[in-house]
């Protein structure tokens, strides 16, 4: 009776020393097995059928028979080695997927330590993620804090003094006789200056932080914004959006109107639309905010890859403040057929159970 126990642990033993073999000296092994077998096989069967004298036809039956079998035990032979490969491209699946166990079916050095790797490598780029946000976020909140601070410094300091400016030059101008016509025109002149000057500050005051933002609200703001800046430039402009207050908190609010600032801009610069829609509204559980143009367009995937190079960070900002609150930005455009962009917030205490209308 044969001992299939001495067999099994033979099997085994094989099996132990292929394991530490890499992936080319298994492929390698495998192939110069099957060539060796082949060659002493063929021969031996070959000189077989000659001295029996064989019809071609059986000697031809014997070659092709011949070689599907080998070419059936190569592609055994090379998937068994490629195997760990594939369980190496399941270890990478699951990391990208959120799972980081490193579980390998049929595991060798090669795959163990290429496993390994990836593992470390996906922790270490999840910890500088998470570090690069935490300082993102410190940063775009120390930007808006330090821009409210600006706004309101010269809205308190130069502003007011510059009221008074243009108040007390009234008061000069009323003094002066109507015959002094170039000490009148000197004032005038100084009045017209102030109140240049004025409306300019205001215009700095109201990309560095609008007062109508924190006065009125969202919806108010992004109205004003987007018609102040794109009717001016012959760009027509629809905007919808809930009638009623929006409860959002602060970094909600901040944001939405930051990319709504963002994507006015870029569109005034580059997209030369003649018609501009502006939608937000309220799901469940988030708020959306859509805008979109019938402008020229351009090819996303160039524009994220030469981004940096060229400077260009708007979207960017734009995608790291919307992340930064758990959101997502989607963005379509094709080029001379306009763009669409839109950014999903979640959101709390809205009263997420009846959504605002839009109006």
């Amino acid at each position: 009776m044969p001992d299939f126990s001495n067999a099994a642990g033979l099997i085994a033993t094989l099996r132990t020393h292929l394991s530490r073999l890499s992936l080319f000296q298994r492929i390698a092994v495998g192939n110069s097995v099957i060539i060796i077998l082949g060659a002493v096989i063929g021969t031996l069967v070959t000189r077989h059928l000659a001295q029996q004298a064989a019809d071609w036809w059986l000697i031809t039956l014997f070659a092709a028979g011949s070689i599907i079998l080998s070419l059936a035990i190569n592609f055994w032979i090379v998937g068994a080695a490629l195997r760990p490969l594939r369980d190496l491209g399941q270890v990478t699946k699951r990391l990208k997927s959120g799972d980081r166990t490193i579980e390998l079916k049929n595991p060798d050095p090669f795959t163990t330590h290429m496993a390994e790797t990836l593992h470390s490598i996906f922790l270490q780029l999840e910890e500088r993620n998470r570090e690069l946000h935490a300082l993102s976020e410190h940063a775009i909140d120390a930007q808006e804090e330090e821009r409210r601070a600006i706004a309101q410094s010269l809205h308190d300091d130069t502003g007011q003094a510059l009221s008074m400016l243009n108040i007390h030059l009234d008061r000069i101008d009323e003094h002066i006789q109507s015959d002094q016509k170039e000490l009148k025109k000197q004032v005038a002149d100084a009045r017209s200056l102030a109140a240049d000057s004025l409306s300019e500050l205001r215009r700095i005051l109201s990309g560095l932080r609008p007062a109508i933002l924190d006065d009125l609200g969202l919806v108010p703001a992004i109205r004003w914004f987007a018609r102040t800046n794109l009717e001016q430039v012959g760009v027509n402009v629809i905007v919808k959006a809930p009638s009623a207050p929006l409860d959002l908190s602060p970094a909600v609010t901040t944001t939405l109107f930051r990319v709504v600032q963002e994507a006015v801009n870029n569109i005034v610069r580059h997209a030369d639309a003649g018609s501009v829609t502006i939608v937000l509204q309220l799901n469940r559980d988030t708020v959306q905010l859509r805008v979109e143009d019938d402008g020229r367009g351009f090819d996303p995937g160039n524009a994220s890859r030469d981004a940096v190079e060229l400077q260009r960070l708007g979207l960017l900002g734009i995608r790291e403040r919307a992340e930064l609150l758990g959101g997502t930005v989607q963005i379509e455009s094709v080029p001379e057929k306009g763009t669409r962009l839109q950014v999903s917030i979640p959101f709390g205490g809205t009263g997420g159970e009846n959504p605002h209308p839009v109006g």
